[in-house]
Order: C-alpha cells, then sequence, then structure tokens
C-alpha cells in the first residue's frame, strides 16, 4: 500500500510507502535490507507517466521502521495508507511470504526468503499496491521476468535456477533473482487514473495482526 504523492513543479510522481516490521526474525537489519532493495528495483525501471498532457517521473520512496514492541491495535486500528504491517518469522507455512491479498497492506514473510537479491520484499510489494499475478506463466521466449512472476513460472533457461535443464524440469523454473521491474508494471498500476479521480493511495487497507505461525505436528 502506498500514497500518491505529485509533484507537480518538479514534474514528479512520489509512490511514499513504510515498511513497519514485527516478529521473532525480524529487526532494523533486515527491515532496512528489503525496503532498500524494494525501492531500488522500483525506481530502476526509471519509470514514466501521462498525465494531462505531461510527462511525469514516477519514483518510489519507502522508509523502514522496526517495532519490536508492536501492538495489535496498532495494526488493526491504522488509518495511515502508506503503512504496511509485516510479520517476519523463520518459519511459515508453505515456505513463501505473502501479503494478505492483492491490494493488502499486511503480511507475513519468511525470514530465508529475504536474503539479498531474492526480489521477495519487491514482487510482494507489487501485490501490496495492487498488483496480481500475469494471467499467463509460461514465458519462454519472452526475456528477462517481470517482477510480478511467481517463484514456477516458466521462463527461458538463462533465467531459471538451472540453465541446464528443460523448462519445467528439476530446476527448470524462475529463479526469483532474475526478476525485474519493468514500465509495464508501473503502468498497471493506472496512477494517472487515480488522480483523474482525485484517489491518492494504491491498496486497501487490511489491517491483520499475525500471530506467529506454528508448525504443524505430524
Amino acid at each position: 500500500m502506498g500514497t500518491i504523492e505529485p509533484d507537480y513543479r518538479a514534474g514528479c510522481i512520489h509512490i511514499h510507502s513504510v515498511f513497519i516490521t514485527y516478529g521473532g526474525a525480524a529487526d532494523f537489519a533486515i527491515t532496512r535490507q528489503i525496503a532498500a532493495e524494494t525501492e531500488m528495483m522500483w525506481n530502476d525501471a526509471a519509470a514514466r507517466i501521462y498525465w494531462k498532457n505531461r510527462l511525469y517521473k514516477v519514483q518510489f520512496r519507502i522508509t523502514a521502521q522496526y517495532n519490536s514492541l508492536l501492538q495489535p491495535d496498532t495494526v488493526t486500528q491504522n488509518r495511515q495508507p502508506k503503512h504496511n504491517f509485516i510479520r517476519i518469522e523463520d518459519y511459515a507455512h508453505r515456505n513463501i511470504s505473502v501479503m494478505d491479498a492483492v491490494g493488502s497492506n499486511t503480511g507475513y514473510f519468511l525470514r530465508d526468503n529475504l536474503y539479498p537479491g531474492s526480489t521477495t520484499a519487491a514482487h510482494e510489494y507489487g501485490h501490496s499496491l495492487g498488483l496480481p499475478h500475469p494471467a499467463d506463466l509460461n514465458i519462454v521466449g519472452k526475456g528477462i521476468p517481470g517482477i510480478m512472476y511467481p517463484r514456477g513460472t516458466l521462463v527461458s533457461p538463462e533465467f531459471q535456477y538451472d540453465p541446464k535443464v528443460r523448462p519445467g524440469e528439476g530446476g527448470g523454473t524462475l529463479n526469483p533473482v532474475f526478476r525485474k521491474v519493468r514500465q509495464q508494471d508501473i503502468d498497471l498500476l493506472n496512477i494517472a487514473g487515480w488522480l483523474e479521480k482525485d484517489r491518492y493511495v494504491l491498496g486497501k487497507f487490511t489491517n491483520k495482526y499475525h500471530e506467529p505461525q506454528v508448525r504443524e505436528s505430524k
């Protein structure tokens, strides 16, 4: 989730979000890492939009906050649209990191998924702004995968975990380190359309406080 903050004089549209983390595997270092990586990736697209016959740069500003004492009410009663609350733990069901919905401001991340360059946080940030997975998850021969393609997507060999196998075989799916944010991803945010409606928020309040997930007994 983020706020749309136009700077018409500078010819720039800022998208401002805050990552607020909590949980047993959260700390300021990992929070700063995922915020910085996400901001870098979304700004690397060097995206532009047209609004009222003028070209604007789109720049993302993502702030990191770690709150070891975060209370459930702070999340459930939140009314700040730029605030995204993310629980980080060493265990997560199905070993995945997720936002609670497309366009959600809350989620649960697995620490092991957040290694530098993983692109996990940048991908989930796209969900928080309202972007779903693409419908076609077979992009063999179509170049660098966009940021919203999930693990399991069929890609050209050079973007696989193992470039020596055929797409779809063991190791023959998307290695997320190769994902990139593209102009097309910014276009799908429909920033100009929201400005036209005088709406300055991307995403929606889900405000779900997560308890730590418990390993299922066998």
